[in-house]
């Protein structure tokens, strides 16, 4: 039995760019890459997520998404799906004035930990990060959460130590994380459409896991999120 998900005494810090969050949820591939997938529509995907149609502070991550949310879906899809309301927010990191592509959905009330990345409308992968993204005198702010009870059916969820990770998926790809002193672990579904799952380790956070994501190629290797 892991460890329960609460972080120790956490120092509460907040980052006035939630870009640079999204810089520290991370991680670049190793040389072997999955077969790049074509959108998949999420009644086609192999493991599907929790048959539950309700997102709870204790529903799980798989390779297929998060409890009653698929990778694939529409927004409004993954609404009905979860019987939740999600904000979209889009970026303009070019400075057009247009929105990007590429959106984060957040329920309005839920695990504050739990974003989605929707690219052209349908989720293409869930992130579940320590910081949380939160609006002070119309700013975004990145704060961090205290505790999360989201994990992978494995039992892995944020704080887990890089050891219980290795220990619940021996076949992970380990890999340097390019922001800071820690590790990306790498787990790939053998299955069509090959989702990842990817873990990302600090050591000067006790070489916890401080963020984890699932989804398709290549967005779930994006480093930057959607910047």
């Amino acid at each position: 039995m892991f460890d329960q998900h609460v972080r120790p005494t956490p120092p509460l810090r907040s980052w006035m760019s939630f870009g640079l969050s999204l810089a520290l949820s991370a991680c670049t591939r190793g040389p072997s890459e999955p077969p790049t997938a074509p959108a998949t529509p999420a009644s086609e995907n192999s493991e599907r997520a929790d048959a539950t149609n309700e997102l709870t502070p204790q529903s799980q991550v798989t390779f297929a998404g998060i409890g009653p949310i698929q990778i694939g879906m529409t927004v409004a899809e993954a609404e009905a799906a979860a019987n939740i309301e999600l904000v979209v927010r889009y970026f303009d990191y070019a400075g057009t004035g247009e929105p990007s592509r590429c959106a984060y959905a957040r329920p309005t009330a839920g695990p504050p930990e739990l974003a989605l990345m929707v690219i052209e409308g349908r989720s293409t992968r869930v992130d579940i990060s320590y910081l949380t993204r939160q609006e002070v005198d119309g700013q975004p702010v990145a704060v961090e959460v205290e505790s999360s009870q989201i994990t992978t059916p494995e039992g892995i969820g944020l704080w887990t130590s890089e050891a219980d990770v290795s220990a619940a998926y021996p076949e992970a790809e380990i890999t340097l994380h390019p922001y800071v002193e820690g590790h990306c672990l790498t787990v790939i579904d053998p299955n069509p459409p090959y989702h990842s799952l990817i873990f990302e380790t600090n050591a000067d956070q006790g070489n916890q896991v401080m963020n984890f994501r699932s989804g398709r190629s290549p967005e779930v290797q994006w480093i930057e999120g959607c910047s």
